[in-house]
């Protein structure tokens, strides 16, 4: 299940419209939610970083005209088929607005939360589809993770029934080899085609 490229997800439009991301924003803080720490985020005025009690969402609340408004999302699934024996985390849900008044708050967030998910967990795996904005990210963290000396795979799960992954040793390499066979529009293809990050 790699990364097949798609368009728009249906949180971004639904969070995308304010009056419905103030709607979902309500239902989410209503469902239960403790203060979460980042570690390296410094949390401005007049904004919350929380984690719902009951999954593994977390959102960057503030208020706009006095009701609540998400700035930024993250849910996170743990799987182990991929990496098995190892587990891993993917983020199967990013979000952050595209409100001018917010992108001092969270510029940078999306990185640092991608950082504490692989300090806490060892293992990112991609998630089986994505947009284009979700490719560059992943392009920029491969980037970063290269730089910190951590492991880089491709898995592929389009032969037999095991996924299979593959080291890529340099940026030069995923860029020649690598970004062709991973990402694309085949739905039969690329949504069993993957990139993992790992620490160790």
């Amino acid at each position: 299940m790699s990364p097949l490229m798609i368009d728009s997800a249906d949180f971004s439009q639904k969070l995308g419209l304010i009056s419905r991301n103030i709607e979902h924003t309500d239902a989410f803080l209503t469902r239960g939610t403790v203060d979460f720490h980042l570690p390296g985020f410094l949390l401005p005025v007049g904004y919350r970083l929380l984690k719902s009690r009951y999954s593994d969402e977390y959102r960057l609340v503030t208020t706009d005209g006095g009701k609540p408004y998400t700035a930024y999302a993250v849910k996170l699934k743990f799987h182990n088929e991929i990496t098995f024996p190892r587990g891993a985390a993917t983020q199967v849900m990013v979000w952050r607005t595209p409100r001018a008044v917010h992108q001092r708050v969270i510029s940078g967030l999306p990185q640092l939360f991608f950082q504490w998910v692989l300090s806490e967990y060892d293992i990112v795996v991609s998630d089986s589809e994505q947009t284009g904005d979700g490719q560059r990210f992943w392009l920029r963290m491969i980037d970063w993770a290269f730089s910190m000396n951590y492991k880089i795979s491709v898995a592929d799960g389009t032969v037999g029934e095991e996924w299979h992954l593959t080291p890529v040793n340099s940026y030069d390499e995923l860029e020649a080899r690598w970004i062709a066979f991973a990402w694309g529009n085949d739905r039969e293809v690329h949504s069993h085609r993957r990139l993992v990050i790992s620490k160790t």
